[in-house]
Protein backbone atom coordinates (compact mmCIF):
# COMPACT_ATOMS: atom_id res chain seq x y z
CA UNK A 1 0.00 0.00 0.00
CA UNK A 2 0.98 3.23 -0.79
CA UNK A 3 1.43 6.10 1.94
CA UNK A 4 1.04 9.83 2.00
CA UNK A 5 3.28 11.54 4.83
CA UNK A 6 0.66 13.26 7.43
CA UNK A 7 2.58 16.26 6.75
CA UNK A 8 2.50 16.81 3.11
CA UNK A 9 0.46 20.01 1.76
CA UNK A 10 -0.98 20.85 -1.73
CA UNK A 11 -1.22 17.39 -2.71
CA UNK A 12 -4.93 17.37 -3.45
CA UNK A 13 -4.13 16.43 -7.29
CA UNK A 14 -2.21 13.38 -6.37
CA UNK A 15 -4.82 12.21 -3.94
CA UNK A 16 -7.47 13.04 -6.48
CA UNK A 17 -5.38 10.94 -9.36
CA UNK A 18 -5.07 7.77 -7.01
CA UNK A 19 -8.77 8.15 -6.06
CA UNK A 20 -9.85 7.99 -10.08
CA UNK A 21 -7.58 4.83 -10.33
CA UNK A 22 -8.73 3.17 -7.37
CA UNK A 23 -5.31 2.96 -5.74
CA UNK A 24 -5.06 2.74 -2.05
CA UNK A 25 -3.22 4.73 0.02
CA UNK A 26 -3.08 5.77 3.41
CA UNK A 27 -1.96 8.64 5.89
CA UNK A 28 0.71 8.37 8.72
CA UNK A 29 3.53 9.93 9.64
CA UNK A 30 7.14 9.27 7.66
CA UNK A 31 10.38 9.88 9.00
CA UNK A 32 11.44 10.75 6.27
CA UNK A 33 9.89 12.02 2.36
CA UNK A 34 6.08 12.39 1.57
CA UNK A 35 5.71 9.55 -0.27
CA UNK A 36 6.67 5.54 0.42
CA UNK A 37 5.37 2.16 0.08
CA UNK A 38 4.74 0.13 3.03
CA UNK A 39 7.70 -1.51 4.42
CA UNK A 40 9.85 0.03 1.39
CA UNK A 41 13.31 1.31 1.37
CA UNK A 42 12.70 4.08 -1.10
CA UNK A 43 11.09 7.48 0.15
CA UNK A 44 9.97 10.37 -3.08
CA UNK A 45 10.17 13.67 -1.13
CA UNK A 46 8.11 15.95 -3.64
CA UNK A 47 9.15 19.39 -4.26
CA UNK A 48 6.34 22.00 -6.04
CA UNK A 49 9.16 23.96 -7.87
CA UNK A 50 12.77 24.76 -8.47
CA UNK A 51 12.09 27.52 -5.83
CA UNK A 52 10.75 25.38 -2.92
CA UNK A 53 13.91 23.03 -4.08
CA UNK A 54 16.45 26.32 -4.00
CA UNK A 55 15.07 27.11 -0.47
CA UNK A 56 15.13 23.34 0.71
CA UNK A 57 19.21 23.48 -0.68
CA UNK A 58 20.16 27.25 -0.13
CA UNK A 59 18.48 28.87 2.48
CA UNK A 60 19.99 27.88 6.04
CA UNK A 61 17.24 27.46 8.34
CA UNK A 62 15.70 25.07 5.40
CA UNK A 63 18.95 23.15 4.36
CA UNK A 64 19.66 22.44 8.39
CA UNK A 65 15.86 20.40 8.07
CA UNK A 66 16.58 19.02 4.54
CA UNK A 67 20.18 17.60 5.48
CA UNK A 68 19.01 15.95 9.04
CA UNK A 69 16.34 14.19 6.94
CA UNK A 70 18.83 12.71 4.19
CA UNK A 71 21.16 11.82 7.44
CA UNK A 72 18.44 10.14 8.90
CA UNK A 73 16.97 8.07 5.45
CA UNK A 74 20.83 6.90 5.50
CA UNK A 75 20.82 6.01 9.07
CA UNK A 76 17.78 3.55 7.88
CA UNK A 77 18.64 2.64 5.01
CA UNK A 78 16.29 4.43 2.98
CA UNK A 79 16.91 5.97 -0.74
CA UNK A 80 15.50 9.30 -0.73
CA UNK A 81 14.13 10.41 -4.58
CA UNK A 82 13.59 14.13 -4.86
CA UNK A 83 10.17 14.65 -7.31
CA UNK A 84 10.26 18.30 -8.58
CA UNK A 85 6.88 19.76 -10.22
CA UNK A 86 8.40 22.36 -11.84
CA UNK A 87 7.60 21.47 -15.61
CA UNK A 88 7.99 24.13 -17.81
CA UNK A 89 11.18 22.63 -19.45
CA UNK A 90 12.96 21.24 -16.79
CA UNK A 91 13.43 17.90 -17.51
CA UNK A 92 16.69 16.66 -15.97
CA UNK A 93 19.75 18.02 -13.68
CA UNK A 94 21.42 19.79 -16.80
CA UNK A 95 18.09 22.48 -18.17
CA UNK A 96 18.60 23.90 -14.36
CA UNK A 97 21.67 25.88 -15.13
CA UNK A 98 19.98 28.58 -17.38
CA UNK A 99 16.94 29.11 -14.70
CA UNK A 100 16.53 32.36 -12.76
CA UNK A 101 14.21 32.29 -10.10
CA UNK A 102 11.26 34.62 -9.75
CA UNK A 103 11.32 35.43 -6.09
CA UNK A 104 14.95 35.33 -5.39
CA UNK A 105 18.77 35.68 -6.54
CA UNK A 106 19.19 32.52 -6.65
CA UNK A 107 20.71 31.29 -10.33
CA UNK A 108 20.60 28.00 -11.79
CA UNK A 109 24.49 26.91 -11.44
CA UNK A 110 24.32 27.98 -7.44
CA UNK A 111 20.65 25.56 -7.50
CA UNK A 112 22.80 22.93 -9.73
CA UNK A 113 25.75 22.97 -7.10
CA UNK A 114 23.66 22.45 -4.56
CA UNK A 115 21.91 19.61 -5.62
CA UNK A 116 25.38 17.65 -6.87
CA UNK A 117 26.68 18.29 -3.26
CA UNK A 118 23.28 16.49 -1.98
CA UNK A 119 23.59 14.02 -4.54
CA UNK A 120 27.93 13.01 -3.55
CA UNK A 121 27.40 13.40 0.10
CA UNK A 122 23.93 11.16 0.82
CA UNK A 123 22.65 9.48 -2.77
CA UNK A 124 19.98 11.57 -3.15
CA UNK A 125 18.51 11.57 -6.32
CA UNK A 126 16.48 13.99 -8.59
CA UNK A 127 13.75 13.45 -11.03
CA UNK A 128 11.75 16.40 -12.74
CA UNK A 129 8.37 15.84 -14.06
CA UNK A 130 5.26 18.41 -14.63
CA UNK A 131 2.08 18.60 -12.33
CA UNK A 132 -0.19 16.80 -14.22
CA UNK A 133 2.57 13.36 -14.43
CA UNK A 134 3.14 13.60 -10.34
CA UNK A 135 0.74 10.74 -9.34
CA UNK A 136 1.45 8.58 -12.43
CA UNK A 137 5.17 9.38 -11.42
CA UNK A 138 5.20 8.97 -7.90
CA UNK A 139 3.41 5.32 -8.75
CA UNK A 140 6.26 4.39 -11.28
CA UNK A 141 9.24 5.66 -8.89
CA UNK A 142 7.87 3.69 -6.02
CA UNK A 143 7.38 -0.08 -8.03
CA UNK A 144 10.77 0.19 -9.61
CA UNK A 145 12.43 -0.07 -6.27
Amino acid sequence: MYIFDTREQKNDHIKKWFDKHGIAYRTEKLDCGDYMIDGGSLTIDRKQNLDELAKNLLNPQDKQRFIRECKRAMETGVKIIVLCEHGKGVKSLPDIRGWKSKYSPVTGKALLDAIYRVCVSYGVQFVFCDRRQTARKIIEILKSA
